[in-house]
């Protein structure tokens, strides 16, 4: 999918994804990959699972899976499908003992807290649930505080009004919290080219970045993104292409 402020475009299946987007060569260049059910309406997650284990079985950087986790037993699901952790952005809302527990059963390392937010008449930075439809009745403040009291063991901040635009991070959105978060901290949402990367990666903040539209990214760019990010001072951990392959044709095989 593609998006733009919450606004989803169909651009291909995941075996298209890896077959004619060089996927395995543009993963060299990430940290982790994000999965979400972005699904409206009922969903399917034994489904999305099989999705989740076809993913993990050819991408050999850590995952992270979300929407739609609504039980314990779906977040099990999942993990068991080949997730590292799990991206839970409504369940904090409608269900925070859910959090908590999946905090206690998988490690706070294996929560990560979605906040989407969007400038509305009422505020500049309103928490969205449910696909964006629906406002959370607390300032970014205490939202942030309540993640981390309730299991998140990062916090990853998506601007809707950013998402898709390639205009860039909203970098204010860490900088009007009344504490820093005391979790990592990602931020996604407006990237368009490796400066903006770059710019969110230098915020004290921020712990690392994210990007939805990978087709600004395509072949090498992310190694030399990350080239770019090395050449700042900034610790990158350093991938050889040749040995990655090997290893995740070893895996592949032994699978």
């Amino acid at each position: 999918m593609l998006s733009r402020n919450f606004r989803l475009q169909a651009v291909g299946t995941i075996d298209w994804l890896f077959n004619n987007y060089d996927f395995l060569n543009v993963s060299h260049g990430l940290d982790e990959l994000i999965v979400l059910d972005v699904s409206k309406g009922v969903r399917n997650p034994e489904a999305f699972g099989a999705v989740v284990s076809h993913i993990a079985s050819r991408c050999f950087i850590p995952v992270t899976v979300g929407g739609g986790i609504t039980s314990f037993d779906i977040a099990q699901g999942f993990m068991r499908s080949g997730a590292d952790k799990l991206l839970v952005n409504s369940a904090f809302a409608n269900d925070a003992g859910l959090c908590r527990a999946l905090a206690e059963h998988f490690g706070r390392q294996c929560v990560v807290g979605g906040i989407d937010y969007k400038a509305t008449p009422q505020s500049s930075q309103a928490i969205m649930i449910d696909n964006g439809t629906r406002e959370v009745s607390t300032d970014l403040s205490g939202w942030v505080e309540f993640l981390q009291e309730n299991g998140a063991g990062e916090i990853l901040f998506q601007s809707v009004d950013q998402d898709g635009t390639g205009m860039g991070l909203d970098l204010s959105v860490v900088d009007g919290l009344r504490h820093r978060p005391e979790v990592p901290c990602i931020l996604m949402g407006g990237i368009g080219k490796a400066d903006h990367i770059i710019a969110g990666l230098q915020h004290p903040t921020i712990d690392a970045v994210a990007t939805a539209n990978l087709y600004n990214f395509i072949g090498s760019a992310f190694l030399d993104v990350r080239k770019s990010i090395a050449e700042t001072g900034m610790e990158m951990a350093r991938w050889n292409s040749c040995e990655y392959v090997a290893l995740h044709n070893k895996f592949a095989t032994s699978a």
